[in-house]
């Protein structure tokens, strides 16, 4: 490892990002390097000049890693060019760098991506400052547990001080003129503020799968969108990305209590340092119901430059204790996320902390897309994307306010012909290159979305002619009278020779049966199709306890049918995840 202090304050800081959050991160630390005296900047690793990159001093890479180890859209095609034999091996020797990755340890090739670059990077000559740094999605505070313990290894090595230079309220980055105006009349059209990477899809079809009963506590909805005449495709196995939009009502509440006019019409133009993308002219209202993610979670840096508004000293002492981490910042910040508070909820909390627009903007990420596995198959529905959808919903425990997921909600209440802002991504699901191939897949509730689509696809080329291999299904849920989805399509499937399906309803008799219990009692059939006819092994379910629960299932498979020790068990697992023949599609 080598030392940058006396490289210069020159740092360019590169992000590879898929859905936002590895962007977020070099956008934050950016923020930081100035707060320190030093100079830097920021850009998409595929927006920078590749032939640039050995004129870097500093170079910092912040990078997230898709699905089965696929690099971010904006990545690949600096990395393609990385793997170019005609770079001589000192092409980055002026170059000193780091690497900070953001993945999920749930998928086997965890942090591939940046683990990639780091290589790569090292490998052409750049001398690396420190250890790759990684952020795990599962950790307590999801990233950001990871980045705070790597930061201070960051700034000991750029020769930087641990705190800012300075407490001083920045230089706003965006120019904001205002002019009057109605909200029922705002400059330009809901429907024509489209974020960067989306397509407008019709809504054709929002039905509710699940009953409407007291007796019943789940909302369970189909969704269909129209693609036919648009430049949107897909495949089997891909999701679909959907940005939410804020509830009027509520953000008409956020811009009362912020002292702001929802009317108020806006002319945005970005300055230096400008993090969010911002359309040029919309009202206050549409700021914070199509742009500003506003009740969405906060991360540190936001408690951080919140407290340079605070007029309150006390207000401003609890708020920088959060960010230095003392006992007592600690603990409020624990009951923060334990309450899922938004970033309205912690201006409420500190009423003496107004941050004008013009920094707002800055301070709060724009709405990120969620993204949901695509629940058809192209094959048999050519004109429309079908999702298959759970609304997210939970009780704030200090205050017992009902509280329902941004985009759950958002969809719940689209009726048919709304405009929705989507981008189809894909997935970790890659289906075998050889229909004949055995799929074995396990869902529990809407993690039955991506098989219906498998299923479907193995439906069509079975009709086709071709050779459609065997189609095995173990689906779980609470309640067979509820919860079984699509049953009536999947029992005309079975009953065309296609599939053969394995059921597990955990809550219709005193003893408890769950999917991995089908899995091994299914043993025989599952082993034979693994482990002799080429298998390929999918998951999709919630992942807190659903991945480790069905892998402890195969391996128990795998020691009975190969009549193996845990270790082999084990090893033949991990071999089958290498080999992209065991796959899991998990969400938080």
């Amino acid at each position: 490892l080598t030392d940058a202090s006396g490289a210069g304050s020159s740092i360019t800081i590169l992000y590879g990002s898929e859905t936002g959050n590895a962007e977020e991160q070099a956008k934050n630390l950016l923020m930081d390097i100035r707060a320190r005296g030093m100079k830097g900047q920021v850009s998409a690793l595929d927006d920078f000049e590749f032939d640039d990159l050995p004129n870097q001093k500093v170079l910092i890479l912040v990078v997230s890693t898709c699905g089965l180890g696929e690099y971010p859209q904006n990545s690949k095609r600096t990395w393609m060019k990385l793997q170019s034999q005609d770079l001589p091996m000192t092409w980055l020797s002026g170059v000193k760098f780091c690497v900070f990755g953001l993945g999920d340890s749930t998928y086997a090739q965890f942090c591939y991506a940046a683990a990639g670059f780091d290589v790569r990077l090292g490998e052409l000559g750049a001398h690396r400052l420190l250890q790759r740094g990684v952020g795990d999605d599962r950790d307590e505070d999801r990233y950001y547990t990871g980045w705070d313990a790597w930061l201070p290894e960051l700034w000991t090595a750029l020769g930087a001080p641990q705190l800012p230079l300075s407490r001083d309220v920045p230089a706003p980055c965006y120019k904001v003129s205002t002019s009057p105006g109605k909200v029922e009349s705002p400059p330009v059209p809901d429907d024509d503020i489209v974020p960067p990477g989306a397509a407008k899809l019709t809504l054709l079809t929002n039905r509710l799968l699940t009953p409407e009963s007291r007796d019943y506590d789940r909302d369970i909805r189909h969704y269909e969108f129209q693609i036919k005449g648009t430049p949107v495709s897909y495949k089997t196995g891909d999701s679909l990305a959907i940005w939410p939009r804020n509830p009027t009502k509520l953000a008409e509440e956020f811009c009362a209590m912020m002292g702001l006019d929802a009317g108020q019409q806006l002319q945005v133009v970005p300055l230096e340092g400008a993090r969010n993308w911002c359309p040029q002219e919309l009202s206050v209202r549409q700021l914070f119901t199509h742009v500003l993610d506003v009740f969405g979670k906060p991360n540190k840096k936001f408690f951080d430059t919140l407290s340079l508004f605070a007029k309150d000293e006390k207000e401003k002492a609890i708020l920088e204790s959060i960010v230095a981490g003392s006992d007592e910042g600690k603990a409020l910040y624990r009951d923060l996320v334990q309450d899922y508070a938004h970033h309205a909820d912690v201006l409420r909390r500190f009423p003496s902390a107004r941050p004008p627009v013009e920094h707002l903007i800055n301070m709060i990420p724009p709405l990120k897309p969620r993204s949901y596995s695509i629940a058809s198959s192209p094959l048999m529905h050519p004109d429309m994307i079908q999702l298959c959808v759970v609304q997210v919903d939970w009780t704030v425990e200090s205050t017992k306010e009902f509280r329902i997921g941004e985009a759950t909600g958002y969809m719940k209440l689209q009726k048919p012909g709304a405009q929705i802002m989507c981008a189809v991504r894909q997935s970790a699901i890659v289906l075998p290159k050889v229909p004949s191939d055995p799929v074995l897949m396990a869902g529990m509730g809407t993690g039955l979305a991506p098989w219906r689509a498998v299923t479907q696809e193995r439906v069509m080329q079975k009709r086709q002619g071709l050779n459609a291999g065997p189609c095995v299904l173990f689906y779980g849920a609470r309640y067979e009278k509820f919860e079984y989805l699509y049953r009536e399509e999947f029992e005309k499937y079975v009953a065309e020779g296609v599939l053969s399906i394995h059921t597990a309803f955990s809550r219709d008799q005193a003893r408890k049966v769950y999917v991995q219990h089908r899995i091994v009692e299914a043993g025989d059939q599952v082993g034979t199709l693994m482990l002799r006819q080429n298998g390929h092994f999918y998951v999709c379910g919630s992942a807190r306890q659903v991945p480790e629960d069905i892998y402890a299932a195969m391996k128990q498979v795998v020691m009975a049918f190969d009549r193996c020790g845990e270790e082999d068990a084990e090893a033949t697992l991990s071999n089958l995840k290498m080999e992209g023949r065991y796959t899991v599609e998990a969400w938080s």
